[in-house]
């Protein structure tokens, strides 16, 4: 299997603050759950194969929507080897706990009892104006049923602000020792919320993950303070710039989404022949695909754009080939397949480390890292599988 897609960008000619070669940033984009479990992939194989730096180590971790909770782990002291061992064990410690689809009940209750009164009063509005109301009107009106989310956020959020309250981690921004920042999107205004990127930040950090996790539709927003929050990456997939304004020398970034891609001659679907591989799975699939792809352009450009505003950074992005995505990770939200779509991470980011041997081991060290060859790793990922096997 192909390995992810790597790329080193490097720009010249800028009057942002010059970029510390010392000083690291870690960015974990947006992907849902499937993403989640393959940024913990890629950042595992990744931590391997530096000689003597743990990603804990980075000074600033920017995280959006998925990214949010990975960034949130690894910022407060977890390293990604001990994530990726949950990740793939059988029982799936943590993992199974977070209960992501608690269904809105209440609110989808409410609505419900609400419903005659809504219908009436399309029906009524239609009746009395039916040169100035159309069908698509009527459809809008009845969209009011609709719940703003269907499941709830709270698993989530309780068992980070369990997992956070343990001895040498923390709930609380002010008390963490690096930097992190978790973006979430205010439903009302469309402004960006950058939560921990004041010093007085009193949002606790579970929160504001749950927050920058809030997909639209999915989940319902997360009020803090009397505003509605939804996930960041509506924005963008992954806020680079926020390393990089942090004047971070080097930025490790992984994106999950990218598009689907078929080829175009077998891309006729059985259940609907006539149309393509996605067409003909209905207007879920249709979307994501939209999805994928105005993120994924929203990243090209910004990359585009930090090569010329920050002359001195070294960004390097991990993201799988689109030709290539494995079939689990095309649903985000799916939750079972986690050990082969790590495994499947790992391994492709080891391939890749490998076939761009000399290039990277020449960015990191600029940056007063080093790149471990193949064969020590090879030693390395032994170990791990026997101790997994152990453990099972």
């Amino acid at each position: 299997m192909a390995a992810p897609r790597l790329r080193l960008v490097s720009s010249r000619g800028s009057s942002s603050p010059r970029p510390l070669p010392s000083r690291r940033g870690l960015v974990c984009a947006g992907g849902g759950i499937t993403g989640a479990i393959y940024e913990i992939g890629v950042l595992a194989a990744l931590e391997d194969r530096l000689d003597g730096f743990s990603l804990t180590e980075c000074d600033v971790f920017v995280g959006v929507s998925a990214g949010a909770y990975v960034g949130a782990l690894v910022a407060n002291g977890t390293s990604p080897s001990v994530l990726y061992r949950n990740a793939t064990h059988p029982r799936g410690e943590g993992l199974d706990r977070l209960s992501f689809f608690r269904p809105n009940l209440g609110e989808i209750v409410s609505r419900a009892v609400s419903a005659p009164r809504i219908v009436f009063e399309a029906l009524r509005d239609l009746r009395e104006s039916p040169g100035d109301l159309t069908l698509t009107d009527l459809v809008a009106s009845l969209a009011g049923l609709l719940p703003s989310g269907f499941f709830l956020l709270d698993g989530l959020e309780a068992w980070l602000s369990e997992w956070l309250s343990q001895p040498g981690r923390t709930n609380d921004f002010r008390t963490l020792r690096r930097d992190l920042r978790l973006v979430a999107v205010a439903l009302d205004s469309g402004e960006t919320r950058v939560f921990g990127a004041s010093a007085g930040e009193t949002v606790p950090i579970s929160r504001a993950v749950a927050a920058s996790c809030a997909l639209p539709g999915f989940f319902r927003p997360v009020r803090i303070d009397g505003v509605d929050y939804i996930d960041g990456g509506v924005r963008k997939t992954a806020h680079i710039s926020l390393a990089l304004k942090d004047r971070c020398g080097l930025v490790l970034c992984v994106n999950p989404i990218v598009p689907l891609r078929f080829p175009l001659a077998p891309a006729l679907s059985p259940r609907h022949p006539g149309q393509g591989a996605l067409a003909g799975r209905g207007l879920l699939s249709v979307l994501d695909q939209v999805f994928r792809l105005s993120l994924h352009s929203r990243l090209r450009y910004g990359l585009d754009r930090y090569r010329r505003e920050y002359p001195d950074a070294d960004i390097v992005l991990f993201e799988p080939k689109a030709e290539e995505l494995p079939r689990l990770m095309r649903n985000m939200m799916r939750t079972s397949g986690r050990v082969r779509i790590a495994e499947y991470a790992y391994r492709t980011t080891q391939q890749k480390l490998d076939a761009e041997y000399g290039r990277l081991s020449r960015v990191f060290e600029r940056h007063g890292l080093r790149l471990r060859p193949a064969t020590s790793v090879r030693r390395a990922l032994r170990r791990r599988t026997a101790a997994q096997s152990s453990a099972s």
